[in-house]
């Protein structure tokens, strides 16, 4: 069933999922995986259209248009999720690149070859380096070019910072320098850098948190208030008829609840979601670090909508 489910996948997105998923060490069985994203697009759109229907009751050309947009963010959220899953692989091993180099270089300082003094760094608490180092030193002592086998450790982590500093290790070795003291600076440069952008995130924080109750609370408290007494008003003024002086009656003109609500629960998702992307780029300094907020916005954010509309409906029952 998986496999059948993988041919409804988008064919532009198919192979950079495929990609994601060998950077999450899934390089078995791939359209299997991709099958099982697509039955999780299909059970969200399910849901979500259930959820819509029962609150919203669109017409039936909205709720075909609604399926289709779901079952595409549904697909979206799947490769979000293995982004995210890369990301935070890539985000783990540049935090322990620094002790990694140290160690070899350490290695290599009492004597030993390259090859082994990337197996004997290959640490438990290393986490996905531990395999990657492990992999290239056996490769090494089996015949493999050293350049080769270094960069077939980059080519299973999504980190630009441990690429470019394979290369640079690379271009060390077959320059001929000292490798020890080559991998010693390059950490020190490292940690000099983290510690720069650490003191450039946490100066950048208040921004970060006043979007998000900007996103979070501001706007869909604006949109319940603004939606209620638009719909309370319009129900009141389509009660009566307005003569004009050539005996004509205009007619006022009716915008339903449902529409209200439903444009500002599009508005919220859209606002959520966009607000997430800049909080990731203020706080981590790439957007898809920030992709992992938009549910907790979209959540958030409803929650304040519908209560803030429950509350006014009560507070000014008269209006309705």
């Amino acid at each position: 069933m998986y496999y059948a489910l993988s041919k409804f996948y988008f064919p532009l997105l198919k192979n950079r999922l495929k990609k994601l998923m060998r950077f999450c060490d899934i390089e078995k069985d791939e359209d299997r995986s991709v099958g099982k994203s697509v039955l999780g697009a299909l059970l969200f759109t399910i849901v979500f259209t259930t959820f819509l229907s029962v609150l919203v009751r669109p017409a039936i050309n909205t709720l075909i248009i609604l399926v289709v947009v779901l079952f595409f963010v549904g697909q979206m959220v799947a490769y979000a999720w293995f982004l995210l899953r890369a990301d935070a692989k890539a985000r783990f091993v540049d935090d322990i690149l620094p002790d990694v180099l140290l160690l070899m270089a350490m290695n290599i300082k009492s004597g030993m070859t390259t090859d082994r003094a990337l197996i004997m760094a290959a640490r438990p608490e290393f986490g996905p380096l531990e395999k990657a180092l492990g992999r290239a030193g056996r490769q090494i002592l089996a015949g493999k070019e050293i350049k080769y086998a270094l960069l077939d450790i980059s080519s299973k982590i999504k980190s630009t910072l441990l690429d470019r500093t394979i290369r640079l290790v690379i271009e060390g070795i077959e320059s001929g320098g000292e490798i020890s003291s080559l991998l010693e600076q390059t950490a020190e440069d490292i940690q000099s850098t983290k510690l720069v952008q650490n003191e450039v995130r946490g100066n950048l924080l208040m921004y970060a948190i006043f979007i998000f109750f900007a996103v979070g609370f501001g706007a869909p408290m604006l949109f319940g208030i603004s939606t209620y007494l638009v719909s309370s008003i319009g129900t009141q003024f389509s009660a009566f008829d307005i003569s004009s002086g050539g005996g004509q009656t205009a007619k006022a003109i009716q915008v339903s609840p449902e529409f209200l609500v439903m444009f500002a629960m599009i508005a919220l998702a859209i606002t959520s979601f966009f607000g997430s992307l800049i909080i990731g780029v203020v706080k981590g300094g790439s957007e898809k670090s920030g992709l992992k907020l938009v549910p907790i916005l979209i959540t958030m954010s409803y929650i304040v909508f519908f209560s803030v509309r429950l509350g006014v409906s009560s507070i000014f029952p008269a209006i309705g």
